[in-house]
């Protein structure tokens, strides 16, 4: 018979066992091992296998592994999922190893707004990463795997557990003895602590952009646009005990990332990979690698070889639009780093909601170095390669190109913003010390007038693309406002006046070339480029490409053709061209080993002949 002693220790132990479970799961929940998200009614889960869904007693569809559902309820060891479709409730019982609890809306919605003090209030971090002389060890041998981490925030917050790994590729990959680049998965150790409120996140090194600002603006800009792009904040960086300074740390690819974006985030994330087309073997960030038909799909439809139903193919697995939008924000930042024209950069999600494809901008340090890159370059990558054939692609491109000017870059001092973003960052390196700020002050009006510039180029060519509408027109298109290049070596360009005649000058100051350029677009067609030319003692020099003063168009030649050279007076100058639609480059140029040339400005026109 037992003692009162023993049924009161007994009757101490449920009572503590009671507590334990209430503290653990919560009201009616069910804690997994493998899991912290507890498995309630009404929460979430995902499927971890391919299941039928039935309404009633009937096989309505097959429901996905990785799939979202809602339960409905649990009768331990079944769970009962629900979903709408077409009005009717259909619902599976399922073992409950079937399942995955995942966060709801209203957890990530909390958790979003703790990235707020990053990324909307422009809050500036400063960290130590403490690695361990084993971990520190492995890094320099294995730099790509995850090693553990603790990050040690100024002000007193810790964040432990952290799986860290080196980042950068050809131009910006540095040792973990140099100032290398982090990548940062608060996931791949047990228990790891997310960074106010980030799962993953990058610290990028800077090592192309000193400004530390480009990538920042451009993911900015991006996202007004509509683009899906990282936010980006800034940290001051400590490795152990030596200082690394200015960092741009930048949200990771994750389900956090994607879902401002879509309403559904369990598609499958592909990284592009280095300077690598769309291809069946890319790195999955997110999804479930058993499920890739999409994706067999995208690459059917790019090796078509029928160009019509190629096309229609395409309508189908990619968002055509939401594509032409990210092409548009590739040329308008200069991206030549990104897919468009490097096969680089980039991040492809299948959208499980349309079953479409979305490109996504990716390493935005290098944008904004061009501020006259054409606009309306056509993409060298295969996917844009093949939807740019169609006419009425390239139209619905310019329309997209034209509504994100209008509603994202005009009326806005994006040099102004960068401005403001570079001043919070020597504000912030000058608490920690003075030497980092005033190194870093100069930094803040050179990326301010690169992208100052470049959206006045934007506007430029846009005005000088409504400009194009008059090639049939008997006096063409005017090309005297527009912004000229020059390019000199062993010569001088100058803006000047001769005769009274504002004029763009070529002089030779050895044997050598310069010339003034244009980058434009034009539809199909046959091209008249004119100007009056005026010259003083050219010495020309014999070239394939042409010799003395004349015009030409970038890769073809003038032998033969509209050669000045000597003292000759002010004459009009004629080169004819074809074209089949794109860009072309103009160029007035001098090949000489002395002498001087002038270019009328008002008399640069070009004409489309037929």
């Amino acid at each position: 018979m037992e003692s009162r002693l023993q049924k009161s220790c007994c009757r101490a132990l449920c009572a503590w066992c009671v507590l334990w479970l209430v503290l653990c799961f919560g009201a009616g929940g069910v804690l997994l091992a493998k899991t912290p998200v507890p498995l309630v009614v009404g929460g979430s889960v995902k499927l971890n296998r391919d299941e039928p869904l039935r309404f009633y007693d009937k096989v309505v569809r097959e429901a996905k592994k990785g799939e979202r559902f809602q339960v409905m309820e649990i009768r331990l060891p079944k769970i009962y999922l629900g979903t709408m479709v077409g009005g009717k409730r259909v619902a599976v019982w399922v073992d409950i190893e079937a399942v995955t609890p995942v966060k709801s809306e209203t957890d990530k919605a909390a958790e979003r707004k703790k990235e707020d003090t990053l990324f909307r209030e422009g809050q500036i971090p400063v960290v130590k990463i403490v690695i361990s002389p084993e971990a520190m060890e492995r890094l320099r041998k294995e730099p790509r795997s995850y090693v553990e981490v603790t990050v040690e925030e100024a002000g007193g917050r810790t964040y432990s557990h952290l799986g860290l790994k080196l980042k950068g590729s050809a131009g910006s990959f540095r040792p973990i003895d140099d100032r290398p680049g982090f990548s940062i998965n608060t996931g791949k150790f047990k228990g790891g602590d997310r960074f106010h409120g980030l799962d993953r996140f990058q610290l990028n090194n800077c090592a192309q952009d000193g400004t530390a600002l480009h990538e920042m603006i451009a993911g900015e800009l991006a996202r007004k646009a509509g683009v899906p792009a990282s936010r980006c904040s800034h940290a001051i960086v400590q490795l152990n005990d030596r200082p690394l300074g200015i960092y741009v740390l930048k949200e990771g690819f994750s389900e956090d990332f994607l879902a401002p974006f879509f309403k559904r985030t369990d598609g499958n994330l592909y990284d592009g990979g280095f300077c690598a087309e769309v291809r069946k073997d890319m790195e999955l960030d997110h999804g479930d690698a058993s499920h890739q038909e999409r994706l067999a799909e995208l690459l059917g439809a790019l090796g078509e070889g029928d160009q019509a139903k190629q096309q229609q193919r395409m309508e189908q697995v990619v968002d055509v639009d939401a594509y032409l939008r990210y092409v548009a924000l590739e040329n308008i930042l200069c991206h030549w780093d990104g897919y468009s024209f490097n096969r680089n950069n980039y991040r492809v999600y299948e959208n499980p909601e349309t079953g479409r494809f979305h490109f996504f901008l990716h390493g935005m340090d290098q944008t904004f170095g061009d501020p006259n890159w054409n606009l309306w370059r056509a993409p060298d990558a295969v996917v844009g390669a093949v939807l740019w054939r169609r006419e009425q692609i390239r139209e619905r491109y310019d329309l997209i190109l034209r509504e994100i000017y209008e509603k994202t870059i005009k009326g806005v001092d994006w040099g102004a913003r960068a401005e403001q973003i570079g001043k919070q960052v020597a504000a912030a390196a000058l608490v920690v010390g003075p030497n980092l700020a005033k190194e870093y002050e100069p930094r803040i009006n050179e990326g301010r007038d690169h992208i100052r510039n470049r959206m006045r180029g934007v506007a430029e060519q846009l005005t000088r693309g409504d400009l194009l509408k008059t090639l049939n027109n008997p006096g063409g298109v005017d090309l005297s406002g527009m912004a000229w290049t020059p390019q000199t070596e062993n010569s001088e360009a100058a803006e000047m006046d001769a005769d009274k005649h504002p004029s763009l000058s070529l002089k030779a100051t050895g044997d050598g070339v310069g010339s003034w350029r244009l980058q434009i677009a034009v539809p199909p067609g046959t091209y008249r480029f004119e100007a009056k030319v005026k010259t003083a003692g050219v010495r020309k020099l014999q070239n394939p490409s042409g010799d003395g003063a004349g015009l030409r168009i970038s890769g073809a030649s003038r032998q033969g053709k509209n050669s000045m050279e000597g003292d000759g007076n002010w004459k009009k100058v004629e080169y004819e061209f074809q074209s089949g639609g794109g860009s072309v480059t103009l160029v007035a140029e001098l090949r000489a080993g002395a002498g001087q040339m002038w270019i009328e400005r008002r008399s640069l026109h070009l004409l489309r002949l037929r």
